[in-house]
């Protein structure tokens, strides 16, 4: 059975996202991996608050990115883990770094065999159908040469840190490119996420 969790900044709703899943934190070792923030600049403040989030919740850590590895590589480095935790940074960089390694086919695999995803912003938003409804907030030319709209591992598009004041400026501008009745579109705020569990989706506002 598939659980994955997406949300705008994980730090924000982790409290209660453990809640859901089968087992305990402590039980599950982490593969946490930074590949989006790679091309960021800055502090990455929120990059060090998802992974402390995490650590204060009793999971077993360990970081290691994407980039540049083989799909044998990546196998290694997942083979005793049963949590992938997938971080914000630039979506369009890390869906290129998904489709480049082979990641994608190993990640539909991981999740048929029971390995739990949690994504945080970017590593949420490739899960969907597309990524590029957000131009105006993500700089599409880290990944030139990206030949994919999405993962489509959800049947949406994820609208990330909706209502976040740093961010209106940017939705704002792209509101044309995300005006479509055939895209089934999710706001999340930094308070919210989504939780499909086999396939069904739940909505969770956290209070």
């Amino acid at each position: 059975m598939s659980q994955i969790f997406l949300t705008a900044a994980a730090n924000h709703v982790l409290s209660d996202l453990v809640t859901h899943l089968p087992s305990l934190p402590s039980e599950y070792k982490v593969a946490f991996i930074p590949t989006a923030a790679e091309v960021e600049e800055g502090e990455l403040s929120w990059l060090k608050a998802d992974k402390d989030a995490l650590i204060s919740q009793g999971f077993d850590v360990e970081e290691f990115t994407i980039t540049n590895l083989t799909p044998l590589e990546i196998e290694g480095k997942l083979a005793n883990k049963n949590l992938i935790f997938m971080t914000g940074g630039n979506t369009f960089y890390l869906l290129d770094q998904i489709i480049k390694t082979g990641f994608d086919e190993i990640l539909k695999r991981k999740l048929n065999e029971g390995v739990v995803y949690i994504g945080s912003s970017a590593g949420s938003m490739v899960m969907g159908k597309r990524v590029d409804l957000v131009k105006t907030i993500d700089d599409a030319s880290k990944a030139p040469d990206l030949k994919s709209n999405g993962l489509e591992i959800v049947d949406c598009a994820l609208l990330p840190h909706w209502g976040d004041t740093h961010f209106f400026k940017g939705y704002y501008l792209g509101f044309e490119a995300m005006y479509n009745e055939h895209l089934k579109m999710i706001p999340l705020s930094n308070s919210q996420y989504l939780w499909f569990n086999d396939g069904q989706l739940n909505y969770i506002d956290v209070k």
